[in-house]
């Protein structure tokens, strides 16, 4: 127990308990996980390898996207192969709490020589010449959204396109979008893009036991589900915005099982100092220059 008195949790106030879950907690959650699959909440593994397959495709017809869109700019044969090009997950599916007809929120990140453009006019068409027959059901673009999207359904996956255009000559399958120098000179549209995946990690890495977290969040969002008020544009949280109270309340006990978490959301949240931020880690100056929200002087993203 000393050794996790010293331990350096995350979060910007120390825990409120480092309590370990006793016999009954741990009951409390295997019925609560076996409740959750009585629900339906969990796909099954078949439909799960489906995804994953339907992933990587996306992955193999985003290379060729940027292949042949560089074709068609002149590039030379070599910038044309080190291209590159690599999608990134994020919303339910990064966070593991996607169930069964759940979509996938998926971002297509390329090298700076490719526009928002070329998105809309070569991805559908590449998408219908790599893709195996019938394997395409629906497809929309949608070009003048806040975050322009593409939607899809892929071998009976739906999927969510959006795009992100960074300042690199070169886009690996390597890269990893967590340093925020990558951010710099892009438009807002490119940052609403990135942003989704950014924050998906960014969550997944302040919470403890991810886990927990994850079977928690599943059953918060079940709740929010069943009783209307899980939606951004009926004015309730979204899955971000649900996904971030559940994990602060993780950062405060950070060794108790879901069941418990599940107790402590209500008791914590309910009693909320609103419009007071709920917040998962400590504000940090970055790269770029940004109006950080306070809420003594913003309300609803309005000056007072």
């Amino acid at each position: 127990m000393a050794a996790q008195q010293g331990r350096q949790w995350p979060g910007v106030t120390p825990p409120i308990s480092l309590n370990l879950p006793t016999n009954s907690e741990l009951t409390a959650n295997d019925a609560l996980i076996a409740e959750l699959k009585r629900q339906n909440n969990f796909e099954g593994i078949e439909e799960t390898e489906r995804r994953k397959a339907t992933l990587q495709s996306i992955q193999k017809i985003t290379i060729e996207f940027v292949k042949h869109v560089s074709r068609r700019k002149g590039l030379s044969a070599s910038a044309i192969d080190t291209s590159g090009g690599k999608i990134f997950t994020y919303g339910s599916y990064r966070l593991g709490v996607y169930g069964p007809g759940s979509d996938i929120d998926t971002l297509v990140v390329v090298p700076k020589h490719i526009v928002r453009e070329d998105f809309f006019k070569d991805f559908p068409a590449i998408i219908e010449k790599m893709a195996p027959p019938g394997a395409i059901e629906e497809m929309t673009p949608v070009s003048d959204a806040f975050v322009p999207i593409i939607k899809l359904e892929f071998s009976g996956i739906s999927i969510d396109l959006i795009f992100a255009r960074l300042n690199l000559a070169s886009v690996p399958l390597s890269l990893e979008l967590k340093d925020s120098h990558l951010l710099k000179g892009l438009d807002e549209r490119d940052l609403r893009s990135l942003n989704g995946t950014r924050v998906t990690d960014e969550i997944l890495e302040l919470v403890p036991q991810q886990k927990t977290f994850r079977t928690a969040l599943r059953a918060i969002k079940l709740w929010a589900q069943r009783r209307a008020i899980y939606a951004n544009v009926m004015g309730f949280p979204g899955g971000v915005a649900w996904a971030m109270l559940v994990a602060r309340v993780c950062q405060l006990y950070p060794q108790a099982t879901g069941s418990v978490i599940i107790g402590k959301f209500f008791r914590i949240i309910s009693k909320w100092g609103w419009p007071q931020p709920v917040i998962l880690k400590h504000i940090e100056d970055g790269p770029l220059q940004v109006r950080v929200w306070n809420p003594k002087v913003m309300y609803f993203g309005i000056d007072v």
